[in-house]
């Protein structure tokens, strides 16, 4: 009974150790297998951790790059800003309908708001009084709307009290938007006033300066014409009127100084002396106040002192050592009026007489002096010496210089 029993123990035992051999082989097993998969999870693990870190420092790249795009960006927008809204240029940004969507830091005081906010949301075409120039801008938009650009000229009328007018030269351009159609409108408007106030001047210029030569073409003829019929002699004639030619020219040169507008009285008389005087002294005695004469007086009188000049130097004062000629002028007033005093006055010459007939010279003279000063001529003949006067109101024979 005890034997079976023992070895009934034995047995058990021996199943015992037998299960726990293989439990112990199980649990090395499953401890290989799960050291094994968890070295391949850690190096899975390692492998995700450089991959990772490789796209975080991709990433970091990636933005580094994004961030300076995005600053060279800011910076070209900043820039193309600065030189879009300081440009002397009204530029002006328009939804389809022509309502303002942006102005130029200019569009203000060029459409007479007080500031850009006033203009958002405002119609363009409303700040043009002008129907002309309302109608141009009409057809530009409808023209920009349709995709064509166009440019024009058109008058602008600012301020309420005082009206400024203004002249622009605008360029209306579409922009397109991603499907190629027009989504906003482009305006730019330029400042060409002072070009139109050039050309105007130029055009009155032109006008002056061909009333101008009409005027001495006509006086070239009036003085060809008399002193062809009074000439004795063709040669004679050739020669006066030569000399009045050149009498005549000097007056356009000075007349030129003052941009065909006005002459130099004392100039004229400076002339008068260098061309009569001999190059001897005190041949002319000249005394008189600065004074800016009109263009047809100084003209006129330009041809009147080198008549008197040349009757002196033929037979007055001029034609004897001892003589010499006063000239002299001043302006006095009579009431609220000032008149200008002329006089010429031969000394020293011999005796004068008064001549038996009118000649061309003191006809010029006398009609010629007292039509383009409008005022009254005297011409006398002392047995000193001639004398001629006059006394013409000052407003009438001041030129623009005045």
């Amino acid at each position: 009974m005890v034997d079976r029993h023992t070895a009934a123990l034995e047995a058990e035992n021996a199943h015992l150790r037998a299960l726990l051999a293989q439990a112990q082989r199980r649990a090395a097993a499953d401890a290989d297998r799960f050291a094994a998969e968890n070295a391949r999870a850690l190096a899975e693990a390692a492998s995700l951790a450089c991959l990772y870190e490789r796209g975080l420092a991709e990433g970091a790249a990636r933005l580094t790059r994004v961030e300076d795009l995005n600053t060279q960006l800011r910076a070209s927008e900043e820039l193309n800003r600065r030189i879009l809204w300081t440009t002397t240029d009204c530029v002006k940004i328009l939804d389809l309908d022509g309502r303002l969507i942006a102005v130029s830091e200019n569009g203000p005081s060029v459409l007479g708001a007080k500031d850009c906010t006033a203009l958002v949301g405002q119609s363009w075409i409303a700040f043009w009084s002008c129907e002309a120039s309302r109608a141009r801008i009409g057809e530009a938009l409808k023209a920009a709307r349709a995709g064509r650009a166009s440019r024009f000229q058109a008058m602008l009328e600012i301020g309420s009290s005082t009206r400024t007018v203004t002249w622009w030269d605008v360029a209306v351009t579409p922009v397109n938007g991603d499907d190629g159609q027009p989504e906003r409108i482009l305006a730019v408007s330029r400042d060409i006033s002072e070009l139109k106030q050039n050309e105007a001047r130029q055009t009155l210029l032109m006008q002056e300066l061909a009333h101008r030569v009409k005027n001495t073409l006509a006086m070239v003829q009036a003085v060809a014409t008399q002193t062809l019929r009074n000439a004795v002699s063709l040669e004679a004639a050739g020669e006066a009127l030569g000399a009045r030619l050149i009498a005549l020219a000097q007056a356009h040169d000075v007349l030129m100084q003052g941009s065909w507008s006005s002459t130099d009285l004392r100039k004229l008389v400076a002339g008068a002396v260098k061309l009569h005087g001999d190059g001897a002294p005190d041949r002319f005695r000249v005394q008189g106040p600065d004074l800016i004469l009109g263009a047809r007086p100084g003209l006129t009188l330009g041809l009147m002192l080198h008549e008197l000049g040349t009757n002196a130097a033929k037979y007055g004062a001029l034609s004897t050592p001892d003589g010499h000629v006063e000239i002299a002028w001043n302006i006095v007033r009579s009431g609220s009026t000032e008149h200008l005093h002329f006089r010429w006055e031969e000394v020293g010459g011999p005796l004068v007489a008064a001549p038996t007939r009118s000649g061309f010279g003191t006809r010029l003279i006398e009609r010629s002096l007292s039509h383009s000063f409008d005022g009254i001529v005297s011409l006398s003949y002392p047995s000193t010496g001639v004398v001629l006067t006059l006394e013409a109101p000052l407003a009438g024979v001041l030129g623009e210089a005045a």
